[in-house]
This record gives structure tokens, C-alpha cells and sequence, in this order.
């Protein structure tokens, strides 16, 4: 692997899970290897994750945020340290969240417009996501549209504040509340739009069929992943847990070794 700068992201549930989100994760992936085979290449289990937030720095500096830079055209410099502070003082820690279980007919609240049944399950370019979403009192009360901060988004939108942009909050009106990951990569160009519409299908109503699948996300849960191919295979990462005493050392060096130049430095153990 061609020797770069790693770069830093916030994720969630990274490594080892429980039994009842493993189980999950493999009927999922099950599905779609089932309808397309070599097509699809699912990820190890422990290599899913969900992102919170992205923390990535622009070409050439270790400070300056890349997604406030690419975006919106601002040069703004990233308080990583803050706002990991912030997290760890953060009352919505824990938090609760709820995979499956919607009915095709169930609106209690709108993702991109479309209501959860349709965004449990799909495949986006040649990535293959699954999504839930903060359990926040059953969902009552929640929005019906944008406009609305609730807790994931919150958290995201309160990232700005320490000068890191969300990568789905390209404008202030933007809403992002969804606890998204990826369980796997499909050849692109490879799936007639006709494949991946049923495929889609299939897999939502086997998500809604289920019992709800409920998981805890605690302060334990969160981990800065140190990578340098996106998708966080688990030999090219390194990740340290918001509780991980030597996690604010981890990130200074990298920092530091992206402001020597230093592509070698900081490999992950």
C-alpha cells in the first residue's frame, strides 16, 4: 500500500460487536452475496462501522478541515482535541439506537425524504448501507422533515463549533440524523438498475420483518480511527477509544507527522 499521511474519523462500533448485531450484519450481507455473488464483496464484521462525524484534514495541512474547505470554500482549523472533550462531557452519551422493524407504511419521521423503511437498506454507487437511527422516545415528536436538531444531528452539527464540517451538512439546512454503515462493496457499473432496485426491496422487508434490533452506543463505543483506505480494513487501521487515555498522544502525532511531511509515520500497530 502506497505510503500517505493517515487521515482521522469518528466512528462508532468499530471491531468487535455484539452477537445480535454480528447476526445482523452477516443475514444482510447473506442476501445480497446470495443475488449477486462475486459481485458484492462484503466487509469482515469487525470492519463495519458507522461514522459519526469525518475529521479529515486538507491536502497539506494537518489542521485545516477538509470538508469545510471542499464544501463551502472556507479554510477553517480544526479543534479535534475540543471537541472530543466536548463528546466526553456530552448528557446524550449514551445513546440508544434501533435497526429494523419499520413497515413499509410507518412515517413516524423522514431521512432525505423518504421514510425509514425505504432507507434501511440501500445501494448507493458501489456501496452497500444499512441504516438506523437514535431511538429518541420511539420516535415520537420527531421531524417530519429538515429543520428539526435531534441528537446525531445535533452532535454533528455541534462539530462546526470546533471547525469540523459534516460531510452531509453542506449547507445550515441541512439534516443528517442517520447512524449509517456500510457491510460491503458491489462492482460498479456491474448491477442493472433493475438488480439493485429488487435486491433493495428484498433486503427491506427482511429488515422490517425483524424485531427491532436495538444497540447501545456509549462513550466506549466511539473511536478515532487513524486510516489511509476509507473503508477501515482492519490491518491499515488504528483506532483509539474516546476513553483511550492515549488518544489525545495518537492524534498529536499524526498531526505532527503530517506537518513534517512524514508519510511513514504514525503505522498503526
Amino acid at each position: 500500500m502506497k505510503k500517505t499521511v493517515p487521515q482521522l474519523t469518528l466512528v462508532a462500533l468499530y471491531g468487535d460487536k455484539s452477537p445480535a448485531l454480528t447476526s445482523f450484519i452477516a443475514g444482510c450481507q447473506d442476501m445480497v452475496f446470495s443475488a449477486l455473488g462475486r459481485a458484492f464483496r462484503p466487509y469482515n464484521a469487525r470492519q463495519v462501522h458507522a461514522t459519526i462525524v469525518g475529521l479529515e484534514h486538507s491536502e497539506g495541512s494537518a489542521r485545516e478541515n477538509a470538508n469545510f474547505r471542499r464544501l463551502r470554500g472556507q479554510r477553517t482549523v480544526m479543534d479535534v482535541s475540543g471537541f472530543l472533550g466536548f463528546l466526553r462531557a456530552s448528557r446524550e452519551l449514551p445513546f440508544e439506537v434501533r435497526i429494523g422493524g419499520f413497515a413499509e407504511q410507518d412515517r413516524p419521521f423522514f431521512s432525505r425524504g423518504e421514510p425509514p423503511f425505504a432507507r434501511s437498506f440501500s445501494i448507493q454507487g458501489d456501496r452497500v448501507v444499512v441504516m438506523g437511527w437514535p431511538c429518541e422516545k420511539d420516535f415520537q415528536g420527531m421531524p417530519r422533515g429538515n429543520g428539526d436538531s435531534l441528537l446525531l444531528d445535533g452532535m454533528r452539527r455541534r462539530a462546526q463549533q470546533f471547525g469540523i464540517l459534516h460531510a452531509y451538512h453542506r449547507s445550515e439546512r441541512d439534516l443528517d440524523n442517520d447512524f449509517f454503515f456500510r457491510i460491503g462493496l458491489v462492482e460498479p457499473g456491474a448491477l442493472s438498475a433493475e438488480t439493485v432496485s429488487n435486491l433493495e426491496q428484498r433486503v427491506r422487508r427482511h429488515i422490517s420483518s425483524l424485531e427491532p434490533l436495538r444497540v447501545k452506543v456509549g462513550l466506549e463505543d466511539l473511536q478515532v480511527a487513524a486510516y489511509r483506505d476509507e473503508r477501515l480494513p482492519l490491518i491499515y487501521t488504528h483506532v483509539w477509544p474516546l476513553t483511550d487515555p492515549g488518544l489525545t498522544k495518537g492524534i498529536a502525532g499524526i498531526v505532527a507527522a503530517c506537518d513534517r511531511g512524514e508519510a511513514g509515520a504514525c503505522e498503526p500497530g
